[in-house]
C-alpha cells in the first residue's frame, strides 16, 4: 500500500502576510502495538513467551549501551546513536561547569537506516487518498 497522502492548502499563520501555499500531507495510521509485533515474529516457529524474552533482552541491551554513550548497530536494519543539540554561547566561559549543561536543548536518539531500509524506501510507493484539505500551520 505504501504511504498515503492528501494535497493540502496551508495557511502559514506564523507569517505576517499569511500566504496560502500547497503541500502534500501524510495520512497517519495507528502504530503497531508491541503485542502485534510479537505475534508477527512468533509465526516463524518460536512461541510468544520466547519471542518476548528475546525482544525484551535486545531492547534492554540497546538501552544499556546507549545510556553509556555507545551507538548500536543492528546489521542491515540500521544503527542507533545517542546524541544532543545545544545552544551557542558567545564566549568559552559560557561552557564552564554547570552552565555548559544548560546549553543542551534536546537529547535524542538518531537512527541511521541500513541497507534493507534504504532499499525499502527507494521502492516505497506513494498513493493519493483523495481530495485536498485545508490546514493552518
Amino acid at each position: 500500500m505504501g504511504l498515503m497522502y492528501r494535497k493540502a492548502k496551508v495557511k502559514l499563520t506564523y507569517r505576517e502576510e499569511k500566504p496560502e501555499v500547497y503541500k502534500l500531507r501524510q495520512l497517519t495510521y495507528p502504530a503497531v502495538t508491541y503485542d502485534q509485533l510479537l505475534g508477527m515474529i512468533q509465526i516463524v516457529g518460536v512461541n510468544k513467551a520466547q519471542t518476548k524474552a528475546v525482544v525484551d533482552a535486545l531492547l534492554q541491551s540497546l538501552v544499556h549501551y546507549m545510556e553509556i554513550g555507545h551507538g548500536v548497530s543492528l546489521g542491515t536494519f540500521g544503527s542507533f546513536k545517542p546524541t544532543f543539540n545545544s545552544k551557542t554561547v558567545k564566549t568559552l566561559d559560557g561552557l564552564e561547569g554547570d552552565e555548559a549543561l544548560k546549553t543542551v536543548k534536546v537529547k535524542k536518539i538518531q537512527f541511521f537506516p541500513g541497507g534493507d531500509f534504504k532499499d525499502m524506501l527507494k521502492a516505497l510507493s506513494m498513493n493519493s487518498a483523495g481530495e485536498a484539505i485545508n490546514v493552518k500551520e
